[in-house]
């Protein structure tokens, strides 16, 4: 049997961390999975900045010309990764400026610095671990400090304690001390685009550690067979590329009795275990829910039908909120009836109106009707009534 060939990566060792059969999906059987719309404007974000380090590289400033040249740069990826959603395609745009706004840290020696892909440089570690990964700017900040950069569009900041321990920043600094083994210091940051820059390190003794570390994945990765392939139930279950597949997340969605066992007796560790096994459900179908919403919501406008389920049928439906101008109502309405209407409650506003038709139509004028964010819900259908 031929040798597997396998390279660690940051996201090929949490996804073999967080589930087997997620990783057996992803790495060995090669199931489509779609990127999601975080993947999607993180790939544009990091093209542009690209574009703008390799100017940088060149000039060490950026014109106007330039500003606009990396702004076009993320329009064009964004449209070729399909953002459809004008806020989020709005968001990143105003990340790549802000950032190229904010650009000078000191000498780029390395963008997007790639290794372990095919035509790339290959890196192992000291136990002949091979490993893949992709560092998004190094730069040099003395002639033995070396900063090395990796981009988030997250809209959550890690702690100090867990970017310690964070497996695409500790292969980032094991390749660093590889390819630029003149440098005494290797920081590690990460640029949060959508906060600030956060900053840690490895010491020598981490960094063997680490090694270590990678070649009992390795060695584990290696042996990995279909059997192993086993579902792990955890909250980040509704995100996975591949919980269409997933025998035991469909259980977990469709089943509609739980037992619960009498949380006063459980002993200490059965407790514990049932508080995350319900945490983990309770998220998986909210998530559910969410996406099945979504999907209803979806087909009722593209068809223009109300799906029937039984005797009932399952529409779109919107609250609404009336809110009127105070300016005008206030020039209307006596002081002390205005009292009452502190907080134009639409009750109160409209019995005045009718009260007073002179004032009726200036005040039904100045209203506007805001609507909710759209959610379904159902009705029994009436009898005699065709359905669409």
């Amino acid at each position: 049997m031929a040798k597997k060939e396998i390279k660690l990566s940051a996201t090929r060792i949490s996804s073999f961390l967080e589930c087997k059969y997620k990783y057996w999906c992803n790495y060995i059987e090669h199931m489509p999975k779609v990127p999601s719309p975080a993947f999607r404007l993180g790939t544009a974000v990091h093209e542009a900045l690209e574009l703008a380090g390799n100017i940088w590289m060149k000039k060490e400033k950026f014109t106007t010309a330039d500003k606009k040249k990396v702004l076009d740069k993320y329009e064009e990826v964004s449209i070729r990764e399909g953002i459809e959603d004008k806020l989020i395609h709005a968001e990143g745009k105003r990340l790549v400026k802000k950032r190229i706004d904010n650009f000078d840290l000191g000498k780029i020696i390395g963008l997007e610095v790639e290794f372990g892909f095919r035509g790339k440089e290959d890196v192992t570690t000291t136990d002949d671990v091979p490993l893949m990964g992709a560092i998004d700017k190094a730069i040099e900040i003395d002639e033995e400090t070396i900063l090395i950069v990796d981009y988030k569009t997250s809209k959550t900041a890690p702690t100090a304690d867990q970017m310690k321990v964070d497996n695409q920043l500790s292969i980032y600094d094991l390749v660093a001390s590889y390819r630029w083994p003149k440098y005494k210091r290797i920081i590690l940051s990460l640029d949060l685009l959508k906060h600030d820059m956060l900053y840690t390190y490895r010491t020598p003794e981490e960094r063997v550690d680490f090694e270590h570390y990678l070649k009992e994945l390795y060695d584990q990765m290696l042996s990995f067979t279909k059997k192993d392939a086993k579902a792990q139930l955890n909250m980040f279950c509704p995100w996975c590329d591949y919980k269409e597949y997933c025998p035991t997340y469909g259980k977990a969605c469709k089943q509609s009795e739980y037992k619960f066992q009498a949380a006063i007796k459980l002993p200490e560790a059965e407790l514990v275990q049932e508080w995350k096994d319900v945490k983990n459900i309770k998220k998986i179908l909210e998530e559910r829910d969410r996406e099945l919403s979504m999907i209803l919501i979806e087909k009722i406008k593209r068809e223009d039908t109300n799906p029937v389920w039984g005797d009932q049928e399952v529409y779109i439906r919107q609250n609404s909120r009336t809110v009127y101008d105070l300016d005008i109502v206030s020039k209307v309405v006596p002081h002390d009836r205005l009292v009452g209407m502190i907080n134009l409650n639409k009750r109160a506003v409209e019995d005045y109106a009718n009260e007073n038709p002179a004032a009726r139509d200036l005040i039904f004028g100045a209203a506007r009707v805001n609507f909710t964010t759209p959610f379904l819900a159902t009705k029994k259908i009436r009898k005699g009534k065709e359905t669409k």
